[in-house]
Parts: C-alpha cells; structure tokens; sequence
C-alpha cells in the first residue's frame, strides 16, 4: 500500500493508492469526482483541473502533476555463469563428469540446453537446476575415436551461451605382453636339438621382434625369433652340444621389458662319459705388442650365432673340452688390445669330431 499526502491544507484526510498487481496504480473514478466537488468549490478552473489530477491514480498524470513517480523494483536476474568438464581431453572410450553453474541461486527449476558440436562426444539435450541450487551436473560421454578431434560443448539459457572444449584422443594400442617360453624337452643328452616357442597374451598386429639368450655356450639358440603379425607364438630350435659334466642351463626370452625365462638339463651320455673328446686349437700372435689377450668364440655346425669360450686368454693356444662324438664345431679367435678394442674374426676352423 503506498501513501502520499496531497493536500496538506485539508487536515486528516489522505489520499491511499492500492498497488494493482499488474504494478500499475488506480482510484475509483467516483470517489476522485466526489472529492473534487466536495473540495474544489471556489477554486479556478486551473485549480480544479490540478486537484482532479492528483485524484486520479494515473502514473502519467501524477508525474506532470507534482513529480509524483511509481516504479517496480527488479531483483537481479539470473543466468549461466560457467560450463566445466575439468581436464581438456579425454583418451579413449570413457564418461566425464561435467558442471553448469549459474551466476546465482536458481529462483526456479531452471533447464538449460546443451548441444555438442561432433557425435563422438555425446551430452545430454537438457540439464535440469533446481530451486535454490546454483549447479548441476552431467556426463559427456565418448564411445572413442580413431584420429584426435576437439570437441565444443554449448550451454545455453535465456540467451546467454556458455561453451567448453574437449579434445578426443584414440586409445593407445597395448603391446601383447610376452607371457612364457617352452621347449618341448626339458632334458638333453647332446648332441642333440629340441623346439622351442615364446607366447604372447594375445595375437599381436604387427610383427614383433622377441631377444633370445642362453646361459651357456652348450645350448646354442638364435639371437631373436620374430612373432608375426596375426600371431601370438613363435617357434626356434635349441641345439645342445656333448657336455663333459652334467649342468644346467637357462635360457631368456625378453620383449618391451618382460622376461621369461626355461631351464634345460645337459646330461652326459654314457659313450662321452667313457671317451671324452677335446679339441686343440693354436695361433700365431699379430705384430703388435698392444694385444692383452685373445677371445675364442665356438659355433655348431647349423648354427650362426658365435658363442665366447674363453675370455682374454693370453696364451695363443686353447684346448675347448666340451665337444662330443658326431658333433661340428667352427671356431674363431679375436684378439684384443690394451683398450679393450676387439680386432676382426680370424679365418674360421671347423672340426668334426667323430
């Protein structure tokens, strides 16, 4: 209810003007025209016009009249203040949690709309904040993509538009982990050869390259075996030589930093226990005092991986007793100088021994 004294002179009386909910002020006609013709007698016609202007009620009359003014007072409005989904990117197939926030508590359920600019990334079409709350949540959701795409997330009400940008990246492709290395005998008497494979967890897509090392020079095995593409094993042979004493002997599979490892038994026949075998192998030095000693490396026939006998032997001969009846070996010699600088492989011997 708003009050206003218009005529002072007239003691005790007020002039009371309701709010009409449309904000706009109104008196009943009547009571305007009694009033004046009640009060007005003997007034000018100026006078008179004046006094039925302050009666009236009407906003645009009342304020040439006297500067009397009605307004509605507005509360601040509110509306989208930000849009967040945290990190800028996201790899791979997989849901993230994102935020709307207005600029004030909501004074009713409010829905904003929200669009994405690529399918790959999908939102909600609305997002519901309610009564008195000043945020919501929702997910964007990414099935994955096969190339990288930034991504824009539009939030929109009452005209304000808010947007976050969110770039996709593909999922990284896991190497198939190499799980275990078997051979098909767990023993050997040499000479003799025995398959071997490694396994990978799953069939890779491309090729995969797999190192390969033995414990001893008694059991010879390629350098690597490549698991081909499409595949999950690869297979290689492992060839023992005659052995003087029984022993045992690991070999390493090794691949994107995973190691497995199988251990073989050498045993001695029963002929090599009663006839040993030895091969007497001899050299002339170079002319050169720098050399510090020698390397003597062994291969079985059948097999071009050299392995290292004997390690800087100063002598210039080397008797090599781990052979065996029916076997083919080739040997080569290295000499190496004071810096441990290895020269290049002699001329290669071959010995069979019978």
């Amino acid at each position: 209810m708003y009050e206003s004294q218009v005529r002072p002179q007239i003691k005790g009386r007020k002039l009371v003007v309701p709010q009409h909910p449309g904000s706009r002020l109104y008196i009943n006609a009547f009571q305007s025209l009694a009033l004046l013709s009640k009060f007005s007698f003997g007034l000018s016609s100026a006078r008179r016009f004046a006094a039925f202007c302050l009666l009236s009620g009407c906003v645009a009359i009342l304020s040439g009249c006297g500067g009397l003014n009605y307004s509605k007072s507005q509360g601040n409005s509110v509306t989208l203040s930000e849009i967040s989904c945290g990190s800028q990117s996201l790899t791979g197939p997989q849901a993230k949690a994102c935020s709307l926030s207005l600029t004030a508590a909501a004074l009713t359920d409010t829905t904003v709309k929200l669009s994405s600019s690529n399918p790959a990334l999908k939102v909600p079409a609305n997002v519901k904040i309610a009564i008195g709350q000043t945020s919501a949540s929702f997910d964007a959701v990414t099935s994955g993509v096969s190339k990288a795409a930034t991504v824009t997330i539009t939030a929109t009400l009452l005209g304000t538009t808010k947007t976050a940008a969110v770039t996709l990246y593909p999922a990284t492709a896991a190497t198939p982990s190499l799980t275990s290395l078997s051979c098909a005998a767990q023993s050997l008497t040499g000479p003799a050869t025995t398959a071997c494979t490694v396994h990978l967890a799953i069939s890779t897509t491309s090729p995969i390259a797999v190192a390969l090392s033995s414990s001893s020079s008694a059991i010879q095995i390629p350098q690597a075996v490549t698991v081909g593409a499409g595949s999950a094993t690869a297979d290689f042979k492992a060839t023992a030589s005659a052995v003087g004493t029984a022993q045992k002997v690991t070999l390493t599979a090794a691949s994107a930093g995973v190691a497995q490892t199988y251990l073989m038994t050498l045993a001695i026949s029963s002929t090599q226990a009663s006839q040993p075998h030895q091969v007497q192998l001899s050299w002339n030095a170079p002319g050169t005092s720098a050399i510090v000693g020698y390397n003597i490396y062994r291969a079985v026939t059948g097999v071009s991986t050299y392995a290292l006998l004997s390690s800087l032997d100063a002598q210039t001969s080397y008797t090599d007793t781990g052979v065996q009846s029916g076997s083919t070996y080739n040997y080569v010699v290295k000499s190496v100088d004071s810096t441990g600088t290895e020269s290049a492989p002699s001329n290669s011997t071959q010995v069979t021994i019978p």
